[in-house]
């Protein structure tokens, strides 16, 4: 029985230094990749610093400061947010790093920012020389009465009828016409 207890004992306590031993191994690489970081490297500090999200069980707070600092060199700013978010919010204005993570969190926010305008003011570009494939039809429905004609509006009583501004009544627009409203740029014919 003593044997198998001091056996018990044994394996309990290896398995326990093994995992010290790996906690180690992990905050070196932590270590290391802000060193990496600090240099410059930030393609290998990136690759460091994955394997530790990936195989440490328990992340230390410096740990989303570094990955966001660094996310923020690699050009990938909304990982950056996320990252430097959870570190203030894990630390607070107490922490380490709180000033360099409020630092590069505005920068981070800023280049995030131009992008999403830089996207907007692409696409908007894209809708005004859009041109919608009419499928070799010469006449589509119109989006304003959609082929009755007819624009009903609430009234006072009752609803009141009016003839379609944009088709004069035909419900239909041509190929030409449809591509001048679906970008904002055809008038109304009839001025209701």
């Amino acid at each position: 029985m003593r044997k198998i207890l001091f056996l018990l004992f044994l394996i309990s306590f290896l398995i326990g230094h093994g995992q010290v031993i790996r906690e180690n191994e992990l905050q070196k690489k932590i270590e290391d990749g802000a060193n990496l970081m600090a240099t410059g490297n930030y393609d290998s500090a990136q690759v460091l610093f994955q394997y530790v999200l990936q195989n440490m069980e328990k992340l230390p707070s410096e740990m989303a400061y570094f990955f966001g600092r660094n996310s923020f060199h690699l050009g990938k700013y909304k990982q950056s947010i996320n990252w430097l978010n959870k570190y203030i919010q894990l630390k607070g204005t107490k922490g380490m790093y709180y000033e360099p993570a409020i630092q590069y969190l505005q920068y981070a926010e800023d280049e995030y920012l131009k992008i999403q305008r830089s996207q907007a003011e692409q696409f908007e570009k894209d809708l005004e020389t859009a041109e919608y494939d009419c499928g070799g039809l010469e006449k589509m429905l119109c989006p304003v009465c959609h082929g009755s004609g007819v624009v009903v509006q609430s009234g006072i009583f009752d609803e009141v009828y009016k003839t379609c501004p944009y088709s004069l009544g035909e419900g239909y627009l041509s190929c030409e016409e449809y591509n001048q409203f679906m970008r904002g740029d055809l008038e109304p014919k009839l001025k209701n």
